[in-house]
């Protein structure tokens, strides 16, 4: 995706970013609805839904993690060294080093029939792939989020394939190569990158159907309420007694 060169830099990116959502929803609404009959099916049973990325794609698992509006079958998968304020050097490199996911992913003792989201812009970094391929190796269903216009550019693991390829769904966020969208006149670089809003739009698309179609055939959606709406501390309450059982973070 390209960028007028007219107009503010305000404008640039807004109409850059508002073409990309309505590109990456209209063209997966069949994907997306799969994925949220396997959500709801998940949490029906009283499955979790793990969620992992490392340096900025972890945003995601926080977005998904203890969220008004959210689900409380949300699972984050932590690990401080992997994300970004310790120091983003060590986590580039960490990212990239094999034999770590079995180790992360042990800590939550996940189960055959629960589900994860994988998030990796590039999709071919060494710990999300491997995270994914554990993860299906233990039964469990496995969604894949990146750009697969950079996953076709951008350097193999040494396992020699892409986050894609280890998924049993796949969702494009659409991102073009090195993720920022905006082109800058007499400057190399582009700048306004896309991943984590259309991520967001993707993972909030998917919470909101799940949702939906729990109400639909009468069971009850674990949703997390404000805690500054009148009854949300009973009700969240409620909830955490069943999930934070399983869920180290609540």
């Amino acid at each position: 995706m390209t960028s007028n060169t007219a107009g503010t830099g305000v404008d640039r990116y807004f109409d850059a970013i508002r073409a990309l959502q309505e590109k990456v929803i209209t063209n997966q609404r069949a994907t997306l609805i799969a994925v949220a009959d396997r959500m709801a099916a998940v949490i029906r049973g009283g499955g979790r839904i793990f969620v992992f990325g490392t340096g900025h794609s972890h945003l995601l698992a926080e977005e998904g993690f203890f969220r008004a509006g959210g689900l409380a079958a949300v699972t984050p998968i932590f690990s401080s060294a992997l994300m970004l304020h310790e120091s983003p050097t060590l986590s580039s490199q960490l990212e990239r080093t094999p034999d770590l996911a079995a180790t992360l992913l042990d800590h939550y003792n996940p189960r055959a029939g629960e589900m994860i989201f994988v998030y990796s812009n590039s999709g071919v970094n060494q710990m999300p792939v491997e995270m994914a391929q554990q993860a299906r190796q233990r039964g469990l269903a496995v969604v894949a989020v990146c750009s697969q216009a950079y996953a076709q550019v951008a350097p193999l693991s040494t396992l020699g394939v892409r986050l894609a390829d280890c998924a049993d769904y796949v969702l494009d966020n659409g991102g073009v190569p090195g993720d920022a969208l905006v082109a800058v006149e007499d400057f190399p670089w582009r700048v306004g990158p896309s991943s984590t809003l259309i991520n967001a739009l993707l993972w909030n698309c998917l919470v909101t159907e799940t949702t939906l179609r729990m109400v639909e055939d009468g069971s009850e959606p674990p949703v997390i309420a404000s805690l500054n709406m009148a009854g949300a501390a009973e009700h969240n309450e409620t909830l955490l007694a069943k999930w934070r059982k399983v869920n180290p973070h609540l």
